[in-house]
């Protein structure tokens, strides 16, 4: 909370401001870290509340949830990409994300031929290898899963690469979460930022010894990453003790209320709800009743009047 503070003591408190030791970095001159990695110094989301910013989040990852048919999430995916470029974030950037994606792309698949959906063993059978049969249904309804999946990892992902602890912090005291949740909030996602560079600094001494992990096979990676672990939570508790002893001799108060008066919020003061946040918060709202009346109301997102379902199926 400290960094934050000086850092925007350096930048001068505003959103848009350059600190000046942006002017002698030239990569800093593009990013700004923050706790998933960097966001973007300058960025046309910036422009909206963060209150906006966090319902554009929750409506983006609500939405799949009521779409079945793949190809309106794959739009839905490129809608992310395209807001990934219009805030100035690289899609060179989601290349760290790809081998989780190809991993749960494996595990979904893996799973729906192991264990087909009980109501669809009946259906078309696509290949069978000993005991183990891939069913069409079972598996269009694993790829529909998928969709879901990276359309929600994908607005989270844009979501923390455009918006700084303290945006998520003004969001919530913005909707009046209470002072004491939000605090919580705030630390447990400094803690993640702490976390994954006590996991660098392990990798970093690890290297720094000899280890090589590239020559060791997908379980002995497993069994690394396990051991990685106990170091980690070594870290963590002494860290949890240190800004416990830190927070109890600063005198911090968890309560919204100073001696009966309300606490001052200084975040919070630095920015204005203006017309361009209500009507796209307006337009979100409406956007998201659509899909679900839509959903509700008739079979169109459902998976078997999906064009991929029905397209695919007269093929077999």
């Amino acid at each position: 909370m400290t960094t934050s503070v000086h850092h925007e003591a350096l930048t001068g408190g505003g959103p848009g401001a350059t600190s000046p030791l942006e002017v002698t970095r030239p990569r800093e001159r593009a990013l700004r870290k923050t706790i998933v990695g960097y966001i973007p110094a300058q960025s046309p989301m910036y422009h909206l509340h963060p209150a906006s910013r966090l319902v554009l989040y929750l409506v983006t990852s609500v939405i799949p949830l009521f779409i079945e048919a793949p190809e309106v999430n794959i739009l839905v995916v490129l809608l992310s990409l395209g807001l990934f470029a219009y805030a100035n974030v690289k899609l060179a950037r989601l290349r760290m994300f790809l081998p989780m994606f190809a991993t749960v792309f494996v595990i979904l698949g893996l799973t729906y031929t192991v264990f087909p959906r009980r109501f669809e063993t009946d259906s078309a059978v696509l290949f069978a290898v000993g005991p183990v049969t891939g069913h069409f249904d079972s598996l269009m309804w694993a790829f529909a899963t998928y969709c879901r999946i990276i359309a929600l990892v994908l607005a989270s992902i844009f979501y923390f690469s455009t918006n700084r602890e303290s945006d998520i912090l003004v969001a919530l005291r913005t909707f009046g979460v209470p002072f004491v949740v939000s605090y919580f909030v705030g630390l447990t996602l400094r803690s993640v930022g702490i976390f994954l560079e006590d996991y660098a600094v392990i990798r970093e001494a690890e290297i720094a010894r000899g280890l090589d992990t590239r020559t060791l096979g997908p379980i002995g990676r497993i069994r690394h990453f396990a051991m990685n672990l106990v170091p980690l939570f070594t870290l963590s508790i002494r860290r949890s003790d240190d800004i416990s002893i830190g927070l109890y001799a600063k005198g911090t108060r968890l309560s919204g209320r100073v001696n009966g008066v309300r606490r001052p919020d200084y975040l919070r003061s630095r920015f204005v709800i203006r017309a361009r946040d209500r009507v796209l918060v307006i337009l979100l709202l409406v956007t998201l009743a659509g899909v679900i009346a839509l959903r509700s109301a008739t079979p169109w997102l459902g998976l078997t009047h999906s064009a991929v379902y029905s397209g695919l199926l007269g093929l077999l």
